[in-house]
């Protein structure tokens, strides 16, 4: 048996010690690399799931003040803010009626053009965020887990990178369409100017 062991070489040479442990240095390496790089792999797929945190978290950074552009007040005074709520009035029942729908607040025909965040899974979803709010900041922007922290949205190209989307046209029209059972003509340029609110400084 003892013999065995030392045939098997449990039981080195100083020489052989050393080129052991240089082949395992070697061999860690090689290793340690590469499970970093699945490591941060791993982490830079769970930052591109950015999630949604509603429209007063946005007003929380940056958007409130005069001074800041009063962005929140404008959204609060547009009829986007009231978009879920409107479902819930009588003449919303009654145009879901015809639809055979029975209760528009729920039904996903028009949920998809009411609220923000419809058909996101709920882990994607914050607290702070609420299908009550209507079609808020991030129905045209994205979701504003990442771009939110200022030092992110003070710079254009970092945010972006973050997620923030820049709506033109084709943004309004995914619900601003023939589809809406009360669509009147749309025109980009009006209904833009609607809703504009300035930058912040």
């Amino acid at each position: 048996m003892v013999l065995s062991l030392f045939s098997e070489g449990l039981f080195f040479t100083k020489g052989d010690r050393m080129k052991r442990w240089g082949w395992m240095g070697i061999m860690l390496g090689i290793a340690l690399p590469i499970i970093a790089l699945l490591q941060g792999s791993v982490q830079g797929e769970e930052e591109l799931s950015p999630e949604y945190v509603g429209a007063n978290t946005c007003a929380r950074v940056c958007h409130r003040t005069a001074r800041q552009g009063e962005q929140l007040r404008i959204w609060q005074e547009s009829r986007h803010a009231k978009a879920y709520e409107t479902l819930g009035t009588d003449a919303a029942k009654a145009i879901g009626a015809k639809m055979g729908i029975d209760d528009p607040q729920q039904d996903d025909r028009c949920l998809k053009c009411h609220i923000t965040a419809h058909g996101v899974e709920e882990a994607l979803l914050r607290t702070t965020y609420a299908h009550t709010e209507g079609v808020g900041c991030e129905a045209c922007h994205g979701p504003g887990s990442l771009y939110q922290v200022r030092t992110v949205m003070m710079d254009r190209d970092k945010s972006m990178a973050a997620g923030l989307w820049l709506p033109d046209e084709k943004t309004c029209v995914k619900c601003h369409n023939e589809e809406s059972p009360t669509y009147k003509p749309f025109d980009y340029e009006t209904f833009q100017a609607k809703i504009a609110h300035p930058r912040p400084e």
